[in-house]
């Protein structure tokens, strides 16, 4: 309801655009192909941008999410596999600012490729409303008790290696401040930082372990069970696009 109260505010003012104005951009994520600290997945990702009037355009972004490998060890949740997919949306209003705060780039190192863009309505500083949704199977590994043997000696306990599946869903919405360079060549180079908040739910299917069990025991990055249940956490956007303009 953010995203079309904030589109709502389009006005179609009698505002020339720039005649060198192209409307369509392509971009990928690249952050998004760095291996995440729980699950070790990456976000296989395209995206577009479409130039509306006005200084304001909408970016729309669809990726499958799939993991390198199994997770464990550096990463936060042990898992033998993830599958999924995610989708963005965010309404962008241009500020006209296209000259780079050269401080920031202490800060904020992406903004280094970010010289000499063209000076587009859809070009330099922007703010947005960002909102995603992702959702995950996971596959996990427990070691559950088969059976008790009592012969040849009593209470021999016997254990089974079991597969079970975490279904997870994350809704996220944040504010944005960006910059996106276009070069006269094309090259777009799209760099932003934002925060927000982030709803995550999640329940398995096949879980035999107790909640005190390993793995079934491990937990999100703010305490809430990784295997089920509901929570809200804070939400960090940090994003590096590139693509080409057209």
């Amino acid at each position: 309801m953010i995203i079309f109260s904030f589109l709502s505010t389009l006005s179609y003012s009698q505002e020339k655009d720039s005649t060198a104005l192209k409307r369509l951009t392509f971009t990928t994520i690249v952050t998004g192909y760095i291996p995440t600290l729980q699950l070790n997945t990456a976000n296989i990702n395209i995206g577009t941008e479409v130039y509306l009037k006005n200084r304001k355009s909408l970016a729309f972004n669809f990726g499958v999410v799939k993991s390198y490998g199994p997770s464990g060890g550096w990463f936060s949740i042990n898992s033998e596999k993830t599958i999924g997919f995610k989708g963005q949306v965010e309404g962008r209003h241009y500020l006209n600012k296209h000259k780079l705060f050269e401080p920031a780039i202490l800060l904020f190192w992406p903004h280094i490729f970010q010289y000499e863009t063209q000076e587009l309505h859809n070009t330099g500083y922007y703010i947005a409303v960002h909102s995603s949704f992702q959702t995950t199977a996971t596959d996990r590994q427990e070691t559950v008790l088969d059976y008790i043997d009592d012969n040849p000696f009593p209470n021999t306990y016997h254990y089974k290696r079991n597969i079970y599946t975490v279904d997870r869903n994350v809704l996220t919405l944040n504010i944005k401040f960006g910059y996106q360079c276009i070069k006269k060549s094309g090259l777009t180079v799209d760099y932003a930082v934002g925060l927000g908040g982030q709803y995550i739910s999640s329940s398995s299917t096949n879980r035999q372990g107790t909640d005190a069990n390993y793995p079934n025991s491990e937990k999100d990055f703010g305490g809430k069970l990784f295997d089920k249940g509901t929570s809200f956490y804070p939400s960090i956007v940090y994003q590096v696009r590139l693509g080409w303009n057209l």
